[in-house]
């Protein structure tokens, strides 16, 4: 009996402690952002990188010398899905995708401090480059 008891205890005590640990975990939070681009959200002129840096900096940056984005999802909006759908090349888009979305915007806001950082340059790569 008395080591059924102190079984119990420890079984107790360790339950406890695993309850506690998984509370501390920090809940995932989403910060984003909907970019529509300087021309009334087509994307379908390139940008310039040094005026884009200029104007969107902050996203990439908070400015308070920690060097962490301010935020961590960023919306590129808007595809016309049947031009994309359709493989559209036009005056405003190359292969469905408005031409203002190219790999150096795309690139601007990849992620630099995760690990999937060689991934995500892959994805960006073929969806751009063929």
């Amino acid at each position: 009996m008395p080591r059924r008891l102190t079984f119990l205890l420890i079984l107790g005590a360790a339950l406890v402690i695993a309850g506690r640990s998984a509370n501390a975990q920090t809940q995932i939070q989403i910060y984003g952002a909907w970019h529509c681009g300087n021309d009334f959200c087509t994307w379908s002129t390139v940008r310039d990188m040094t005026d884009f840096d200029t104007k969107n900096h902050w996203m990439i940056d908070r400015g308070d010398g920690s060097g962490l984005p301010s935020v961590n999802l960023v919306v590129l909006s808007f595809v016309q899905p049947l031009k994309l759908l359709n493989k559209t090349t036009d005056s405003q888009t190359l292969n469905g995708v408005p031409l203002g979305m190219n790999s150096a915007v795309v690139s601007y806001f990849k992620c630099f401090q995760c690990p999937c950082e060689r991934e995500q340059a892959i994805l960006i790569k073929s969806l751009f480059d063929g």
